[in-house]
């Protein structure tokens, strides 16, 4: 689903923008794993939570881990 964006792109914008193009492109499954939580909490968190969750998700996220997810995120 990634509709043609590089991860190079995704890499360069600022993180408010990657956290919008996750839950626009990416499934609950999806994100639940990138904050390691499960699926059912996560849906149950109000669309503000589910941001704030990934942004602190990310945020202490090793390069490695994040590069690796965005990858996934692209071939979805």
């Amino acid at each position: 689903m990634s509709d043609g964006i590089s991860i190079w792109a995704l890499k360069k914008m600022p993180l408010q923008q990657v956290i919008q193009y996750i839950t626009q492109h990416s499934s609950p499954e999806f994100q639940a794993r990138m904050i390691s939580m499960q699926v059912a909490d996560f849906e149950a968190l109000s669309p503000e939570q589910a941001e704030d969750r990934l942004r602190d998700a990310i945020s202490g996220m090793s390069e490695e881990k994040y590069t690796d997810y965005l990858l996934e995120l692209i071939d979805e």
